[in-house]
């Protein structure tokens, strides 16, 4: 059976020029998986065609469709005949129009991990012949993932990131330390980086000067020499104390690491935190090719919350200040769509820092400004009680609720000003993990649009509304809500899951082509439909 499903909605956006934007939502062909296989990507190109790409153990489900309509045009069961037990799939590399497939493993035998890649033919629905060993080294560290009853395998073994352009990816990981103890370990971190061809430039073994009981690795970033980065916490002693009691400052800082092809010496640098207390930070290149360090802080040592913005430029020799460094979030913003309760609280207290915010996105236009899109994001346990035949309380069990509530996006223009700060309201919760909740950012010239799913109670809010629940698996309706360059938010309703009996996943969709995003409605268990979204 096919169900087609148009639906374009214009609205306009809210500048001087009255710009007008447009977003078809298309729905194709069904297509059918094995349960429990692993969703990999949505890839492909208007000239080539789309593919799905699923795994399940050792053979790759390829499915093909037309650009232009989403019929299903090809379906492919492809086996893996020479993986283990112990093979991983790590992630589809898309330079369009060169796709990869670069899965891992382990050969227990010879003590060596393995990391191959393989072409991917969208036109020809089939994988290329040469599956490349790129990468083969000593044992890594990662995280266990239970694979069947006293058995499991090591996952998260491999890091991956782009330069602004995409035209490099940088593979890094951490060898598995030989000493137990933090104190007499150093971390060796391999850097690879290879061009669009997936073929290597260069790539070697660092040791970092730092042992593990004060090296924390935060976040990776490459730029479009092929220079590869790290943005590490280094503590001031092995007792990693968050703050000096003292002074009251933070008994931390970070650091930036570069390397470079020809220097097996690891260049460093501080970065300057003064009195913050740094939460979340990343790494990034911008159109100049300088490093831009965007971070979360707080001025207190004892919570996780978040009073603004750090943002710092590395310029190849220091870190400085990108502009005026620190930026608070203004209350007026905070205190929206808050319960007045609430809004009562948040301003008695001048310095209120946000709680549970997680950063998403970090975006650097080719202006110089910077977008920060953050996220309300934190889990709580539930204990029930259960009675004997006695009357007496004994244990009951206990369950996790997953939230992911108010988003928060600010930008920093080119001139170092907070240009606006901008709070969209929701409250999303399930008992599954993510599922259907967070969002989906796409950018343009025009602004910024958040894709995401909500209670249809709140389509039209006013500043003094709080939020009804959205409850992850019981439908849903798709909104955009946009904020364009100048900061003015517009919301619409773009698609109603609940009339069309699907569960679609915002947070999961890719980009195609130069304005599409695609990803999958679930209708069944096992029975799926390709979606489209075409900005215009």
């Amino acid at each position: 059976m096919k169900r087609i499903i148009w639906i374009a909605i214009c609205f306009s956006a809210l500048t001087s020029t009255a710009q007008t934007k447009k977003f078809q939502f298309k729905t194709g062909d069904e297509y059918g998986l094995p349960k429990k296989a692993e969703d990999l990507s949505f890839f492909g190109n208007d000239e080539n065609g789309i593919v799905n790409l699923s795994l399940k153990k050792d053979a790759l489900y390829f499915t093909r469709f037309n650009p232009k309509n989403l019929t299903q045009t090809g379906e492919k069961v492809i086996p893996i005949r020479d993986a283990t037990r112990n093979m991983n799939s790590e992630i589809v590399i898309d330079f369009n129009p060169n796709y990869f497939w670069l899965r891992s493993d382990w050969d227990k035998d010879n003590q060596k991990e393995m990391l191959y890649a393989t072409a991917v033919d969208v036109k020809n629905g089939k994988l290329g012949d040469i599956n490349e060993n790129i990468i083969e080294t000593n044992k890594l560290a990662g995280d266990a993932m239970m694979t069947g009853w006293y058995s499991y395998k090591k996952v998260g073994k491999y890091n991956f990131n782009f330069d602004a352009n995409r035209t490099k990816l940088l593979v890094s990981y951490r060898l598995a330390p030989t000493e137990k103890k933090d104190k007499k370990s150093f971390d060796k971190i391999g850097i690879h980086v290879f061009d669009r061809n997936l073929k290597k430039l260069w790539g070697s073994e660092f040791t970092m000067p730092y042992n593990e009981a004060v090296m924390d690795n935060t976040d990776f970033s490459i730029d479009a020499y092929g220079n590869a980065y790290l943005l590490a916490k280094v503590y001031n002693s092995d007792s990693r104390k968050e703050f000096d009691k003292a002074t009251g400052n933070p008994a931390y800082h970070l650091e930036v690491f570069k390397f470079t092809k020809d220097n097996q010496q690891v260049i460093h640098t501080t970065v300057s935190l003064d009195q913050y207390f740094i939460r979340e930070a990343s790494l990034i290149e911008n159109a100049q090719h300088d490093m831009v360090i965007a971070c979360t802080y707080s001025k207190d040592p004892k919570t996780k919350n978040t009073e603004g913005i750090f943002l710092g430029l590395f310029n190849g020799n220091k870190v400085v200040d990108y502009k005026k460094g620190f930026y608070k979030f203004p209350i007026s913003e905070l205190v929206k769509f808050e319960s007045r309760r609430e809004k009562r609280k948040r301003e008695k207290k001048d310095d209120y820092e946000i709680p549970n915010l997680r950063v998403t996105d970090v975006l650097v236009e080719k202006d110089g400004s910077v977008m920060i899109a953050c996220e309300e994001q934190y889990t709580r346990t539930h204990y029930t009680s259960s009675f004997g035949a006695n009357g007496m309380m004994s244990s009951g069990s206990s369950y996790t609720t997953y939230h992911y509530d108010d988003i928060l996006a600010t930008r920093v223009n080119a001139a170092g000003e907070i240009e606006w700060l901008k709070k969209i309201p929701k409250r999303q919760y399930g008992t599954r993990g993510r599922g259907t909740m967070s969002f989906k950012l796409i950018s343009d010239e025009t602004g910024y649009y958040f894709l995401y799913l909500d209670n249809i109670k709140n389509e039209k809010m006013e500043d003094d509304d709080t939020p009804a629940k959205h409850i992850d698996g019981a439908g849903g309706q798709v909104f955009v809500s946009k904020i364009d360059n100048k900061g003015n938010v517009t919301k619409e309703l773009i698609f109603n899951t609940r009339e069309e009996d699907i569960m679609i996943y915002p947070s999961e969709f890719v980009k195609i082509n130069n304005k599409q995003f695609i990803g999958r409605a679930k209708l069944k268990k096992t029975l799926f439909q390709p979606l489209l979204i075409t900005v215009n």
